[in-house]
């Protein structure tokens, strides 16, 4: 009999939930995939492994038995996988996109740190990056914890590493180009530009919370294609505006100002990897990231002049 171990592991994960939404988040998939990996293996065994009811679900006593077998065949598969990889296994790490913080922070790691090993990844979304993590594609990503469309998934641990900070970027026609510093209601009679296709659900939310929180008009058309489709969005309509990263590389000659903003909005990025993942380089990662931002003040915040939404507030305090 040949099992497979992707619904030996759907059926450990159910029968540690007794739930299926909840085994589904876990695994990052949809219920329907999850009940077609458990009916397959039922299947396969001849047997049973649940008690299906309308208030929830319950092992049948095939479950029971073949409960402990499993975790210790799912053991074994992922102690064999360690043993196999070369001592120089690269921390497959997805940093977001080209011109967010994570991937200067990791550069400036890898510069400083000669024994990390990364293979870097950009999703462009905390889901995606998510569910590459549960299929165990990555080792650990970053990204804002928070405004997910999907429930956070279990077995997972996530740290605040990092703030950056974001200015308003305007085309030199705006009304307000040459001032030197904004305060958000001086934005009450312009538009932020927030396109929903193409954009992440985290951070759709992260600068929503922003504009609302302050009053602030939001246009959600248009599709983001990246950092040069916004710069054209903002050529064609002198009223938008849009947040940058004040550390983002925007061409000289493309005719955008970055008008810092008091409060400064800012954005959380954490750092999110699997519980017990035994990876050599991860704890490295962890420790080097951690280290350098308190020495170089990554994660200071001055309520004063800084301005993140409540969840995300919470999580900083959380771990200060």
């Amino acid at each position: 009999m040949e099992l497979d171990l992707t619904q030996v592991r759907a059926f450990v994960v159910t029968a540690e939930q007794l739930h299926f939404g909840r085994a589904a988040a876990r695994l990052f998939l949809t219920q329907q995939a999850l009940s077609k990996r458990i009916q397959r293996l039922e299947h396969t065994l001849g047997e049973p492994l649940f008690v299906r009811a309308t208030r929830g679900v319950a092992l049948s006593d095939a479950g029971h038995r073949f409960l402990p077998h499993a975790r210790a065949l799912l053991a074994a598969a992922d102690a064999a996988a360690q043993a196999a990889r070369p001592a120089a296994w690269p921390l497959r790490v997805d940093v977001w996109g080209h011109v967010q913080a994570p991937l200067r922070m990791v550069r400036r790691l890898l510069n400083e740190t000669p024994e990390l090993l990364i293979e870097l990844s950009m999703r462009r979304s905390l889901a995606a990056a998510l569910q590459a993590l549960g299929h165990g594609e990555i080792d650990a990503c970053f990204g804002r914890v928070h405004d997910l469309d999907p429930p956070w998934p279990t077995g997972l641990a996530d740290r605040p590493i990092l703030l950056e900070r974001a200015a308003a970027a305007v085309n030199a026609d705006h009304r307000l180009a040459d001032v030197s510093l904004l305060h958000p209601a001086d934005l009450a009679e312009s538009v932020m530009w927030l396109p929903t296709g193409g954009s992440s659900a985290e951070m759709l939310g992260g600068f929503r919370r922003f504009a609302d929180h302050f009053g602030i008009p939001v246009d959600t058309g248009g599709q983001n294609l990246g950092l040069e489709h916004a710069i054209d969005q903002l050529r064609c309509d002198p009223r938008r505006f849009i947040l940058f990263g004040v550390d983002w590389p925007i061409p000289t000659d493309a005719g955008i100002r970055l008008l810092p903003l008091d409060p400064t909005p800012c954005y959380l990025w954490s750092l999110i990897w699997r519980e017990g993942d035994r990876h050599p380089l991860l704890g490295r990662l962890r420790q080097r990231t951690i280290q350098t931002g308190r020495t170089e003040g990554w994660l200071a915040y001055d309520s004063e002049r800084d301005w993140l939404p409540d969840l995300d507030l919470a999580d900083l305090r959380r771990h200060e």
